[in-house]
C-alpha cells in the first residue's frame, strides 16, 4: 500500500460553463491510472450546483492512500462500482456506503484507499446549495461524511437513483442536471447570505465578521449561527478552507513559486500563517502536500 504525498489525487478541468473537459492521468506510475470527466453546472442550476464529476480507472495491488485535506467543498458521491475505503482519525480502513453526502470540513482526519477498480459519480455543491435543495442544517454535516440514506430524505435518495439509471457520464450530468433544476423550482428563495457564502468562495477570502454581519442586517452572533447552518462552518473558519485550498491549486499549476510567495499572493500576514494552516488542515508542511506531478484536484 503506498500513501500519496499529494494533496489531490485527480486533476480536474471544468471548463467553459456548462461545458465539459477531461484529463486521463498516473497517479503513482502504471499500477494506478485514473481518468476524469468533468461539467459545470448549467445556468439554471448554478446557484446552488458548482459542477459534476466522474472519476473511473484502476489502481493494481495494494491500492493508493490519499490523504484528504481540510476543504470547504460539500458533496454527494454515487460510487458505480466498488466503494472507496476510508480511513478516519488513523483507524482501520472500512468500506464507504454506496452513495454519500460529505459537508466541509475543518481539519485533516480521512485517509482514502483507493483499490481496485474506481468508478464514482460526484455532485459538487455552492457553499449553501445543499441546505437550499434539501433543507438540511449544515451544522450537522460538517466534517463528516454521512450514507443518503441515513439522511432519509427520499427526493435525495431519488437524485440518486436518476444517476445510476443513466448509463453514461454526458446522460447523468443530464439526469443530475434537470432533477436538480426541479428540486429548485421548490427550494427556499435565495437569501443576501447565499450571495456571500459564494463571493467568498470565487474570491478565496472574506471581509470581516462585523462587516459581513452589518451588510446583511445582522449582529455577528446571529451570522455565525446562520452561516453555520447554511454552509456548515463559521464564516472565518470557512473562508480560510478557502483561501488555503486556492494556495494549493496555485502551487500545483505553478510549482516555481515560493512558499512565501503564496502566503503573500494570497493574504497570509507571513510564511508562518501559512504554515498554521497547513498544520491545521493537513497535519503536514506546505512541502509535503503538493507532488512532482499534480495529482488529485477537488476544486468543488
Amino acid at each position: 500500500m503506498r500513501e500519496a504525498r499529494l494533496h489531490h489525487l485527480i486533476v480536474l478541468n471544468l471548463g467553459r460553463a456548462g461545458g465539459c473537459g477531461g484529463s486521463a492521468i498516473s497517479t503513482t506510475g502504471a499500477k494506478t491510472m485514473i481518468s476524469a470527466l468533468a461539467c459545470r453546472a448549467s445556468p439554471a442550476v448554478a446557484t446552488v450546483v458548482r459542477g459534476y464529476r466522474e472519476r473511473t480507472g484502476f489502481s493494481a495491488g495494494s491500492g493508493v492512500v490519499v490523504p484528504l485535506p481540510g476543504r470547504p467543498a460539500q458533496f454527494l458521491e454515487v460510487y458505480l462500482d466498488t466503494p472507496y475505503r476510508v480511513s478516519i482519525d488513523g483507524g482501520v480502513f472500512d468500506a464507504t456506503p454506496e452513495a454519500v453526502v460529505v459537508g466541509p470540513s475543518s481539519r485533516h482526519s480521512a485517509r482514502l484507499l483507493l483499490a481496485g477498480p474506481v468508478a464514482a459519480f460526484h455532485v459538487a455543491f455552492q457553499p449553501t446549495g445543499f441546505q437550499r435543495l434539501f433543507g438540511v442544517g449544515m451544522g450537522q454535516l460538517s466534517d463528516v461524511a454521512v450514507a443518503t440514506g441515513d439522511l432519509g430524505l427520499k427526493p435525495l435518495d431519488e437524485l440518486v437513483d436518476r444517476i445510476r439509471l443513466a448509463s453514461d457520464f454526458p446522460s447523468r450530468v443530464r439526469a443530475a442536471d434537470h432533477w436538480l433544476a426541479h428540486q429548485l423550482a421548490q427550494a427556499r428563495a435565495a437569501e443576501p447570505l447565499d450571495h456571500l457564502a459564494r463571493l467568498i468562495r470565487r474570491t478565496n477570502g472574506a471581509p470581516q465578521v462585523a462587516r459581513m454581519a452589518e451588510r446583511l442586517d445582522l449582529s455577528p452572533r446571529q451570522l455565525q449561527r446562520r452561516f453555520i447552518d447554511h454552509v456548515g462552518l463559521t464564516p472565518k473558519l470557512y473562508a480560510r478552507t478557502v483561501r488555503f485550498e486556492s494556495v494549493l491549486e496555485a502551487r500545483e499549476r505553478r510549482p516555481d513559486l515560493t512558499w512565501t510567495a503564496l502566503a503573500h499572493r494570497f493574504g497570509y500576514f507571513d510564511q508562518a500563517h501559512l504554515l498554521r494552516d497547513a498544520h491545521a488542515f493537513t497535519g503536514m508542511p506546505p512541502s509535503a502536500l503538493v507532488s512532482e506531478a499534480a495529482a488529485m484536484s477537488d476544486s468543488s
